[in-house]
């Protein structure tokens, strides 16, 4: 049965508790860019009149201190996002599957407002510096070996040794041709041998 977002229920699961980790760290920044215009306002808005220079001065720190932030955080989601892509991938490749993935939907307005849309709704009155500790010390699960992976995973193994005894069997053929190839090209270099002498006799009365 699939969910809201197209997926089955476990793995719409894992996706609301990614974003539930991705709107802590997002709260988690927006209070500390909150903290820089805090930290301005005790540390420099003393005096009742400022000139242009020091606005300018003020300005100019609290941009480099705010862009910090920003860049720390885009970074740092790159990196989260990449390491949840590393989880997926190797257990995809513990049963030899390739994964793709479209990165040009990842810029399509139409799915990101359904993403929107979906977030809102699951995490209606939540704040989002406190969602994290629900999330909790779960793990990427590995997958059953019971039942139906079981059984894949012995299918694999079966395809593994019959392609590998194809291998062999085009091995043998391909030995066999050269062989016969060079026995040809041999007989072909010997012509007398294969030649039948005729003697004609005459006899006179």
């Amino acid at each position: 049965m699939t969910s809201a977002l197209g997926l089955n229920e476990h793995h719409q699961t894992t996706v609301i508790n990614y974003m539930r980790f991705a709107r802590y760290q997002r709260g988690q920044r927006l209070r500390a860019v909150d903290a820089c215009f805090e930290d301005l306002k005790d540390s420099r808005l003393i005096d009742e009149t400022f000139t242009v220079d020091e606005v300018t001065e003020m300005l100019d720190g609290l941009v480099s201190v705010v862009r910090g932030e920003v860049e720390s955080e885009l970074i740092n989601t790159a990196h989260t996002n990449v390491l949840l892509l590393r989880q997926v991938f190797q257990q995809a490749e513990k049963w030899h599957l390739k994964l793709q993935a479209d990165i040009s939907e990842l810029e399509n307005r139409e799915l990101l407002e359904q993403i929107a849309d979906f977030e809102d709704a699951e995490f209606a009155g939540a704040k989002r510096d406190t969602e994290f500790s629900v999330l909790g010390s779960s793990k990427l699960e590995p997958l059953n070996e019971a039942g139906g992976s079981a059984l894949l995973h012995m299918e694999i193994n079966r395809l593994k040794e019959e392609n590998d005894t194809l291998k062999d069997r085009l091995k043998q053929v391909e030995s066999k041709a050269i062989g016969f190839q060079q026995e040809k090209k041999s007989a072909q270099l010997r012509p007398g041998e294969n030649k039948t002498t005729v003697r004609i006799e005459t006899r006179s009365d």
